[in-house]
């Protein structure tokens, strides 16, 4: 009787480990207001790498929330489990509170940053002719962008705006200078803004290549959702899915990557060590070194 009800006990064990190994994983996502064009390709990058790794860990369920968070706000969210995975450049805070998926998502295009500033101010900078001279300028930075600490560290001085849009507004009120963006960013949002501030120009001297990974971060509250996320994107990159979809959302940045008449300060991120790079080089644009 004793024998029996232990191969039961061990069935029904079995039974539910089996239906745990196979349950639906439940994603929680925030919600992004601001379709740039770096978070909806990110959006569906996740779709393509979870759609890749249904063979290993079976179906999911995507569940957005219903209100829209800063990227401060996202990382605490990630700490009390409430949201699932979010996108970020990597800082110490990030790496001592999410898990980070090893994967470079934009290839290293980050790396390149462009300037956005005025026509009045593009006349004001004109004799600005060294990495030097552009730290008596003032950029502006979001509250929490990893670019600030960088551009801090190297004694350039930021601005902070802790509004997305607000940053446009305080450059238009002179604020400050110059409005450093990602290569993939500057022309689309001088497009959006200008009809607001008709004279947003990309500055004409200078530029930053800083190297720059942007991640998928996890709550370590769902460590294997990052383990699922990990095999989803090596396997979307070895048969060629990934390329594509970058190629659809970022052939025009890459060509911006061109500009021949643009100074290049190459600044160390003093976020990350070299290892960053070294584990990530295999998946990088040729562009960035």
């Amino acid at each position: 009787m004793k024998r029996t009800y232990i191969k039961a006990l061990l069935a029904i064990v079995y039974c539910c480990t089996a239906w745990l190994s196979h349950a639906e994983d439940v994603v929680y996502l925030p919600t992004i207001h601001r379709a740039a064009n770096h978070h909806v390709y990110a959006q569906e990058l996740l779709v393509l790498a979870l759609d890749n790794s249904v063979d290993k860990y079976g179906a999911y369920k995507l569940q957005r929330k219903d209100v829209a968070a800063t990227i401060k706000r996202q990382l605490r969210e990630l700490e009390k489990g409430t949201q699932s995975l979010a996108i970020s450049m990597p800082t110490p805070d990030w790496r001592a509170k999410a898990l980070m998926v090893p994967f470079p998502l934009l290839k290293g295009l980050a790396s390149y940053r462009l300037f956005i500033t005025t026509k009045s101010n593009q006349q004001r900078l004109a004799d600005i002719d060294t990495a030097a001279d552009l730290k008596q300028v003032l950029i502006g930075q979001g509250e929490g962008w990893s670019t600030a600490n960088i551009l801090q560290s190297h004694g350039y001085k930021v601005v902070y705006g802790s509004d997305y849009a607000g940053l446009f507004k305080m450059l238009e009120a002179q604020r400050f200078q110059l409005l450093m963006r990602g290569v993939y960013e500057a022309e689309r949002e001088i497009a959006v803004y200008r009809s607001q501030i008709p004279d947003l120009e990309i500055y004409d001297r200078f530029a930053v290549y800083t190297y720059l990974p942007m991640y998928f971060w996890v709550s370590k509250q769902q460590p294997e959702l990052a383990d699922r996320l990990h095999y989803g994107l090596m396997k979307a990159h070895d048969n060629g899915e990934l390329d594509l979809l970058f190629q659809r959302y970022f052939s025009g940045a890459i060509a911006l990557l061109g500009i021949a008449d643009l100074n290049i300060i190459e600044l160390e991120n003093t976020n990350i060590d070299p290892s960053f790079y070294r584990r990530d080089r295999p998946f990088l644009l040729s562009d960035i070194h």
